[in-house]
C-alpha cells in the first residue's frame, strides 16, 4: 500500500459546536482538507436521540482530532463528552489533537471565563447529580486547551499541520516491538541515533504531559471556586428578589388598610405591670 492510500485510511475527526459553525468555518475547512486527500469525519446530522457509542467509535478510528473551541462550544454536552473521549485517547498516545480557537482566547477556555465559562456552569448545574461527568469535562477542557493550537484564520496552516502529522504518523514507532519505516529520519541517521532521538522525544512528551496535568489541576481549583461563587451569587439574587417582593406587598397593604402601630411594632406595646390578685373563689367549681 503506498503512502497516499495509507493516508486516506487515516481519519481526521472534527469536534465542534455544529449549530454555530457547521455551515461556515467548518464546511470550508473540511473542503480544504479533502482537496488535499485527507479523510475527514464530521457529524452532519442532528444528534437528538443518537447513541454516543457511534461517535466514540469514529474517534477511535481516527488518527487526528481537531477540537474547535468557539463561544458557544460549552452549550453542547455532546461536544464535551466527545472532548473527554479525545483526551482519553490522547493520554493513551493513540490520537493526536490540535485545538483551534474560533474567536475565543486560549485563556478563556482554560479558565472558563466570560460567556464560555457561564455556559459551562449552566451545563454543570444541569448535570449537578453527575459530578464525575462534569469533573471529566473540566479536566478535558483544561488539558486540551493547554496544547499548542491554532486560530481560525490560519486555515492554510491547519491543513499543513494536519498533513505533516499524517505524514509523520506513517513513520511513527509503535509502542512495542520493532521499528517501522525509519527512512523519514534520513538516510544518514543510524538505528542507534534513531533510538536515542525516540527516547529523548518520549522524555519531552512525558515532561510536557506532567506540566499540562499540573496546569489542569490548578485550573480545576480555580473553576471550582468560580463555580461556587456563581451559585452563591445566584442564591443571593433570588433572596434579594424575594425580599423586594415582600416589601412591595407590605407597601401595598399599608396603602389600603391602616394597620395599628402595635401590630407593626409589637415589641413597643405597653403592658400593665400591676400584679393580678387571685382569690380562693376563683378556683372553686
Amino acid at each position: 500500500m503506498d503512502a497516499h492510500s495509507r493516508q486516506l485510511n487515516q481519519q481526521v475527526f472534527v469536534n465542534f459546536r455544529g449549530e454555530e459553525l457547521r455551515c461556515g468555518f467548518v464546511s470550508h475547512l473540511v473542503e480544504a482538507l479533502q482537496r488535499h486527500g485527507i479523510n475527514v469525519f464530521i457529524d452532519k446530522h442532528e444528534r437528538i436521540g443518537e447513541d454516543l457509542t457511534n461517535l466514540f467509535a469514529r474517534i477511535e478510528e481516527s488518527t487526528i482530532a481537531l477540537v474547535i473551541f468557539s463561544r458557544r462550544y460549552t452549550e453542547s454536552r455532546w461536544c464535551l463528552d466527545e472532548l473527554v473521549k479525545i483526551k482519553e485517547r490522547t493520554d493513551q498516545r493513540l490520537l493526536k489533537v490540535i485545538p483551534i480557537f474560533f474567536k475565543v482566547e486560549p485563556i478563556t477556555v482554560k479558565q472558563l471565563r466570560g460567556a464560555f465559562g457561564d455556559q459551562f456552569r449552566e451545563r454543570e448545574w444541569e448535570y449537578r447529580c453527575d459530578k464525575p461527568r462534569t469533573d471529566r469535562w473540566k479536566e478535558a477542557l483544561a488539558s486540551v486547551s493547554c496544547k499548542i493550537g491554532l486560530t481560525f484564520d490560519k486555515k492554510r496552516i491547519i491543513v499543513k499541520e494536519v498533513n505533516k502529522m499524517l505524514q509523520g504518523n506513517l513513520g511513527d514507532f509503535p509502542l512495542s516491538g520493532g521499528f517501522r519505516d525509519t527512512a523519514f529520519l534520513g538516510s544518514q541517521t543510524s538505528t542507534q541515533e534513531s533510538v536515542d532521538l525516540y527516547r529523548e522525544s518520549i522524555s519531552l512528551v512525558q515532561a510536557n504531559s506532567n506540566i499540562a496535568n499540573q496546569v489542569a489541576a490548578v485550573s480545576k481549583c480555580f473553576t471550582d471556586i468560580e463555580s461556587e461563587n456563581h451559585i452563591l451569587t445566584t442564591q443571593f439574587a433570588e433572596l434579594t428578589e424575594r425580599l423586594r417582593s415582600l416589601n412591595s406587598v407590605i407597601e401595598m397593604v399599608e396603602g389600603v388598610v391602616e394597620i395599628p402601630d402595635f401590630l407593626m411594632n409589637p415589641w413597643q406595646m405597653s403592658c400593665s405591670l400591676q400584679p393580678v390578685m387571685a382569690s380562693a373563689e376563683m378556683f372553686q367549681y
